[in-house]
């Protein structure tokens, strides 16, 4: 039961993201912001994962003000 709660409040979120979506969008100033909306920038129920960044250990110990040699290994 709580599962079909949860997919009918998902899915009245998408379809009020995409009428806000669809009005922010045609009143958009193209040249203040370049990038188009997208729909679930106005929909809390979507999640993004943030991708972490890369980094070598040498450039992690030189933020940290660490000296890296190899022998540390």
């Amino acid at each position: 039961m709580v599962w079909m709660i949860d997919a009918k409040r998902k899915h009245d979120w998408q379809l009020a993201s995409t009428l806000v979506w669809i009005t922010a969008e045609v009143n958009r100033d193209r040249k203040r912001r370049r990038k188009p909306f997208k729909p679930d920038d106005f929909n809390p129920c979507v999640t993004t994962r943030t991708v972490p960044a890369k980094a070598s250990v040498e450039q992690v110990a030189s933020l940290l003000g660490a000296k890296f040699t190899k022998a540390n290994r």
